[in-house]
């Protein structure tokens, strides 16, 4: 049995470096990218775990449901040979992109091309059923303007897309626009028409504002840039600081693997490198601009970022 969970969070945190868990809440991978390069210098860096999220091939979109499942088992497959040849923990998040939908309509039509969206988030309903994702995503709407019709579309799509998770109580990854608090309250509102418990919606690429009231008490991964750590030190005066009672946030990176584009969104070594910011500047003292915290408290909130609230949104990671 593994004694990782018995530890005290303490020990992993000597004032300046944490050497605990340290999990990626969204990251993509492709074997024409960096792959088991990329994942490996996460594991250097100090990186444990890893949310693999279903990359789509958008120079090649898929136009059947047969492309989309031997997309999604090369997804697993890369899975595998990480957990197999770097020794990461790997949960897997299956589903059809937004953007991917807006970008078949003018080919497909929008009946077609949402139909064949809603059959990759059931086929990925299947693999969560299955034990070999932990969560669809990410699914959402599209994060630039675009026609009124393709929006309501897009809306009434999202809402069938929670409705069908709720019925098997499977976490959503959500790829949504960034509007502040609008967009937190219309996906809240299409949430609870859905059914989709709030603990099961997820967005992802959130800004680092993780006030209850800002983010509509949704679980969110927190893009990791460089005011991010600011911005999450400020959310921490604002919140009570009950850990336990806070609706769990995570780190991610958004890698992209994309050889065009090295490192974008963020690198895969980010996480441990902000991982560590954000603990010395909740320590630091006030009148140096930190929260003052002390060392057990700081070592508290790493792990339930890297171990307590990824277990809680996915399952514990074996």
């Amino acid at each position: 049995m593994s004694t990782e969970g018995i530890l005290t969070p303490e020990r992993f945190w000597s004032g300046s470096e944490w050497t605990g868990p340290i999990t990626d809440g969204h990251m993509h991978l492709d074997r024409s990218g960096r792959f088991l390069d990329a994942v490996s210098d996460f594991h250097r860096s100090g990186g444990t775990r890893i949310i693999l999220v279903h990359k789509p091939n958008f120079e090649c979109l898929p136009v059947n449901i047969d492309a989309i499942r031997e997309a999604y088992i090369d997804t697993l497959a890369m899975a595998d040979e990480v957990r197999e040849i770097i020794g990461l923990k790997v949960q897997v998040v299956l589903g059809p992109h937004p953007v991917s939908w807006v970008h078949q309509i003018p080919s497909m039509g929008m009946e077609a091309a949402t139909k064949l969206h809603l059959d990759a988030v059931d086929l990925a309903l299947t693999y969560f059923l299955s034990g070999d994702c932990v969560a669809v995503g990410e699914v959402g709407r599209p994060h630039f303007p675009v026609e009124d019709e393709i929006w309501d579309a897009a809306n009434q799509m999202l809402h069938e897309v929670l409705r069908r998770c709720s019925k098997y109580s499977c976490p959503v990854q959500l790829h949504v626009e960034d509007r502040a608090e609008v967009t937190f309250s219309e996906i809240e509102k299409i949430r609870l028409s859905s059914g989709l418990p709030v603990s099961l919606t997820l967005r992802h690429y959130a800004p680092s504002n993780v006030t209850e009231s800002f983010r509509s008490s949704l679980p969110v991964t927190v893009s990791m840039g460089k005011e991010s750590i600011q911005g999450i030190a400020l959310s921490l005066i604002e919140d009570e600081l009950v850990f336990q009672d806070i609706t769990p946030f995570l780190m991610e990176t958004d890698y992209l693997d994309d050889s065009r584009r090295p490192g974008a969104v963020l690198g895969p070594k980010t996480l441990p490198k902000r991982t560590n910011e954000l603990g010395r500047h909740l320590q630091m003292p006030i009148s140096e601009g930190g929260l003052g915290w002390n060392q057990s408290k700081v070592a508290e909130l790493l792990w339930m970022l890297h171990r307590v609230w990824p277990d809680t949104l996915y399952g514990e990671c074996r």
